[in-house]
């Protein structure tokens, strides 16, 4: 099967042999239990303590019941599991279930077998015989327990086998001292201690005379701690309170009081409606948050209570303050690093056992993604989403704490703007983005002026191939300076700095991206969703009309050509339009000219059909340089976009051979640029790229050249496209040239910094370069090899040869890198972004680009402080909540006072 075929390419490539080469993954030898006097630590004729039906029991719950998942997470880590297959199997049901998907033997045995891991665990059957092994899914806790035990015990073993070992050897004299060596051992054993996964949620009553402990400590020590919390009426009727499902980003410069802000949603909640909140804090510590509430309640100042030097009305102030506030629902997680499947587990099980009303995460770019992303815009993309489902799936409300990037002290006024949020970039309104289900462009400014919603685009996956996402709305960012990127290939994009793109290094922002650099624009565009054919008639008129075709308003439809093949294509075709073609001949030019006239006396309501025709497509009365490929040509059939391109090359194209007679070139000129953008797109049906270039730039308007470069394009434009009338024959005579020759490995490479990956292969399986060389069956280059992009079947052929899966994707996948051969400023503009669901990426004006993490949030909540900035501010003690965005109803600015030496926002009125 070829990828120009009107089919989802699958999960192979087709070889030279035109047989299936499976996508190899990375080299895993299968597991099992150790044979005798294999198992122990350091050479212990032991095996490592471990329990085999537990392990079964804990995955077989897992696959049984997500209640089983929510409390192993909790639990057990990947590491925790002595058989690798069961870490295998315990990593695929924790990703499925950290996405919101199911876990179930089914759909787990389709992510392992993706994977290339399902062969290696025993295939779909052993899934089913851990489930069979569970007694009941309810006791997975109990079953996860004895696992985590276990690999308790066998760290042991082996810290104990490496203490033993540093003894030996400092007794042999390896020259280390006494103490380092208790230094490591210590070190080692405590090493398996913070491994141990405890409950981590803790009751404000719980905490309250530890936080008072530490102030006292405090006191008593002359520390410094730093610290948090507050309830808005005004915020209360604009929104209409917090609903459940929704995703509330509360957003902020540093030291503004963002996360104050937050914690005043969650205090309030707590203690003055009984609905139970949680605090998920990346940054502070239990005590210090405690300490912020204390002091917002019991109206202490935090630097006090920091410095522990209390009065005793501030000591009565407190205990009034802990009676009120002991019983509270507010419960409190200070675990570092956490990532979201973590967060998800312990929100689901504080649902179940409390009610929870509100989840507040401190904050968005301190948490860790668990999986692997190719750069910090997607993980905080995935995780902004993530933190999205987690409050559909809870039903609470979610606040989320981020960060604004430096854009509020650009501006004079220091107010901060939507587009301000961190790992956000923008496009301008003209951008057009592929649709997936027509495969038609539509710019961001035509969804954004309609209000379309969930519209389906072209995204990449973690596969590098574009499959079908949901767009599910654009939205304005504001007014920002606009960059332009031209491509190699001719492409141009617009965006500000701050928008990724794809680069063989994961996503990169525009600003740092160089001359030279490479970035991914798609080389194969699958068919859309909606394949719809059009009469034969229309797909031939249209493209000769495009080509050399005159249809000005108030003139008469004309085409001319010299060719007799495309006279008689053109007046075949008129025929179904109830028209009979009348020839002009012209023999001092050497040209036949075509009418085209209604077949009746034009009147009001009465058009030439073709005319008639030509306006609903919207192309009659354009010039040359205003043409443009109109809706519904993309959504043909792939067979019906050759016939288009058939003809349409035998108007403007040109095919020759070089007069060597060992190559060939093929073109399309235009003074459309527009046209031949769209022309490039049609051909991404087929897996050929195209290069636009500027012809002539004179004093006239520009002339453009789509030229096919490169054998194999050139061969699959000869052999599936081909051109109508007399260039036939030059198709014949090219085709035949090289058919003969050899492909250019220089055409299609992949940027020279995969080398990096290879090199570091063969240093893991120490391999040399000379070895290596053999093996490739070339000759040893030495340090050239890497100086250079490498060719797909060449670096397929290395994918093989050292069975690494990641360069085997490079070398089979759906994008082209292409290089950045300038980027200029394009001035200020307003510029927009949009929210695909899940991949997070789309195709704008042919090229793969990253969207923005606003696009998960019901309602972003801006912090702004005058006197933050300006210290003479009249407006000193006041904050501005900028309501920048609201899902469900009007936005609006709420003024606040700001007493963050009582750590709270308070309403204006108290």
């Amino acid at each position: 099967m070829s990828i120009t075929d009107d089919v989802r390419p699958g999960s192979f490539t087709p070889d030279d042999s035109g047989g299936e080469r499976p996508r190899r993954q990375k080299d895993r030898s299968f597991d099992g239990p150790p044979r005798d006097g294999e198992g122990g630590g350091g050479g212990l004729d032991r095996t490592p303590p471990q329990d085999m039906a537990a392990e079964q029991c804990v995955l077989g719950g897992m696959l049984l019941s997500k209640d089983a998942v929510a409390d192993v997470v909790e639990i057990l880590k990947t590491g925790d599991f002595y058989r690798p297959i069961h870490a295998t199997i315990f990593d695929a049901i924790t990703d499925l279930y950290g996405r919101g998907e199911p876990a179930d033997a089914i759909t787990v045995a389709a992510l392992l077998n993706d994977a290339g891991d399902l062969a290696r665990i025993g295939g779909a059957p052993y899934l089913h015989t851990l489930i069979a092994s569970v007694p009941t899914a309810a006791n997975s806790s109990y079953y996860a327990r004895i696992v985590a035990e276990r690999a308790v015990l066998r760290r042991l073993v082996e810290a104990g086998t490496r203490i033993v070992q540093l003894g030996y050897g400092a007794a042999a004299g390896s020259g280390r001292d006494v103490d380092d060596i208790v230094d490591l051992a210590q070190q080692a054993v405590y090493d398996i201690t913070e491994k141990r996964v405890n409950e981590d949620f803790a009751s404000l009553g719980e905490m309250l005379q530890p936080t008072l402990d530490e102030i006292e400590a405090i006191g008593a020590n002359a520390g410094i701690m730093t610290g948090v919390p507050t309830g808005f009426a005004d915020l209360d009727r604009l929104l209409n309170g917090l609903h459940a499902g929704q995703l509330i980003i509360v957003a902020g410069r540093p030291g503004l009081g963002k996360s104050t802000a937050s914690m005043d949603f969650a205090r309030n909640a707590a203690i003055r409606a009984n609905c139970a909140s949680a605090i998920f804090s990346l940054e502070m510590s239990k005590v210090e948050i405690v300490m912020r509430l204390l002091s917002a309640e019991a109206r202490v100042p935090l630097h006090v209570l920091r410095s522990g030097q209390l009065s005793d009305d501030d000591w009565t102030k407190l205990a009034r303050c802990m009676g009120e506030i002991s019983e509270a629902p507010l419960f409190v997680d200070d675990t570092p690093s956490m990532n979201l499947m973590e967060i998800r587990a312990k929100a689901r099980r504080l649902k179940q056992r409390h009610d929870l009303k509100l989840i507040v995460v401190d904050y968005l770019q301190l948490m860790s993604s668990p999986g692997r992303t190719e750069s910090r815009q997607q993980e905080v993309a995935e995780l902004s989403r993530g933190l999205k489902l987690l409050a559909k799936e809870v039903e609470a409300p979610v606040i989320a704490v981020s960060q604004l990037n430096r854009g509020p002290e650009q501006r004079t006024d220091k107010r901060p703007q939507l587009s301000d949020l961190r790992e956000s970039g923008c496009v301008p309104a003209g951008t057009r983005v592929i649709r997936a289900d027509t495969n038609e462009q539509v710019t961001i400014g035509e969804l954004l002026t309609s209000g379309a919603r969930n519209v389906p685009v072209w995204a990449l996956n973690d596969r590098l191939q574009y499959v079908p996402a949901t767009m599910t709305h654009a939205f304005p960012s504001g007014r920002k300076e606009v960059f332009r990127l031209q491509l190699a290939s001719g492409r141009r994009v617009e965006a500000t700095a701050n928008h990724p793109f794809l680069t063989i290094d994961g996503w990169r922002a525009l600003g740092d991206l160089a001359v030279g650099s490479r970035i991914a624009v798609p080389r194969h565009l699958p068919p859309p969703a909606d394949i719809v054919p059009w009469p034969e008639a229309e797909v031939v008129m249209l493209a000769h009309l495009l080509g050399d075709g005159s249809f000005g308003r108030r003139r008469p439809i004309r085409y001319a050509s010299v060719d007799e093949a495309n006279l008689t294509a053109v007046t075949d075709a008129a025929e179904h339009f109830g028209i009979t073609a009348v020839r002009d001949e012209h023999p001092a030019n050497r040209v036949v000219a075509l009418r085209l006239p209604a077949p009746f006396r034009p009147a009001r309501g009465k058009r030439n059909p073709i005319a008639a025709w030509l306006d609903d497509l919207g192309l009659f009365g354009l010039r040359s340089h205003e043409k443009f490929i109109p809706a519904g040509v993309a959504s043909l059939p792939k067979r019906q976009i050759a016939l288009f391109l058939r003809h349409l090359w035998a108007t403007d194209g040109s095919v020759t051979v070089t007069k060597h007679g060992r190559g060939g070139r093929i073109y399309f000129s235009a003074t459309s640029r527009r046209m031949l953008d769209e022309i490039s797109l049609l051909l991404l049906r087929f897996g050929i790229s195209g290069r636009i270039r500027v012809a002539t730039a004179g004093a006239h308007r520009p002339q453009y050249t789509l030229d096919i470069s490169g054998r194999d394009d050139q061969l699959r434009f000869l052999r599936e496209i081909g051109v109508h009338g007399l260039r036939g024959i030059a198709c014949a005579e090219l085709l035949a040239v090289l058919e003969g020759g050899r492909s250019d490995p220089d055409v299609d490479t992949v940027p020279a910094e995969v080398w990096t990956r290879v090199r570091s292969i063969l240093t893991e399986k120490k391999i040399s370069h000379r070895e290596f060389a053999p093996a490739m069956n070339t000759r040893f280059s030495g340090s050239t090899m890497s100086k250079r992009g490498a060719g797909r079947e060449r670096l397929a052929r290395v994918a093989d040869v050292l069975d690494d899966a990641e360069l085997d994707l490079l070398a089979t996948n759906d994008v082209l890198w292409d290089e950045v051969v300038s980027i200029t400023a394009a001035g200020d503009m307003d510029v927009y972004d949009a929210t695909v669901l899940g991949l997070h990426n789309f195709i704008a004006d042919g090229v793969a680009v990253h969207n923005s993490i606003e696009q998960d949030a019901d309602v972003v909540i801006l912090l702004h402080r005058d006197d933050y900035y300006d210290k003479e501010s009249p407006r000193a003690g006041e904050a501005d909540f900028i309501v920048a965005k609201h899902r469900n109803g009007p936005t609006d600015t709420i003024t606040v006072a700001a007493q963050l030496h009582l750590s709270r926002f308070v309403d204006m009125a108290m």
